[in-house]
């Protein structure tokens, strides 16, 4: 169940996000999870939207930097919770000799679970490795579903 994220390059200064969340929100598509991470004169924002290529469409008709790399793209989404901590996600996966190379959490809480939004190495391994050892991995839809 990879979803597919928007990955944004901006520049670094003031207002440039609020123009890119603008034309989402002007088009009424909703953020599921949010993650910004500097490097230097630029920005690169990556975003789970509820239509992610109508959302990455109107990002780029808008003359916004889109990193299109499929690596980039595909991550997977789990629920982390008292019982399926960070620690013991982190051990599945690196038992399996897969790489986390990114995280961020999300806006979708549900009964003291938290989405999180992971790029591992192998999204399709890792989902598979997770759901074998009970962790469950969401879709796109499910996000939607569970969304507040």
């Amino acid at each position: 169940m990879p979803i597919a994220q928007v990955s944004i390059f901006l520049d670094n200064r003031p207002g440039s996000l609020y123009e890119a969340m603008t034309q989402l929100d002007q088009n009424k598509i909703k953020i599921y999870a949010l993650s910004i991470a500097d490097a230097g004169e630029f920005g690169l924002i990556r975003l789970i939207t509820e239509e992610p290529q109508k959302a990455a469409k109107l990002l780029e008709d808008a003359d916004f930097n889109l990193a299109k790399s499929k690596k980039n793209t595909e991550v997977t989404a789990i629920f982390s919770s008292k019982h399926d901590r960070l620690s013991k996600i982190t051990k599945i996966l690196g038992d399996a000799g897969i790489n986390i190379e990114y995280a961020y959490s999300s806006a979708v809480h549900v009964d003291g679970k938290v989405a999180l939004i992971l790029r591992p190495s192998n999204v399709e391994k890792a989902e598979q490795m997770l759901a074998e050892n009970g962790i469950e991995v969401l879709s796109l839809e499910q996000i939607k579903e569970y969304f507040q």
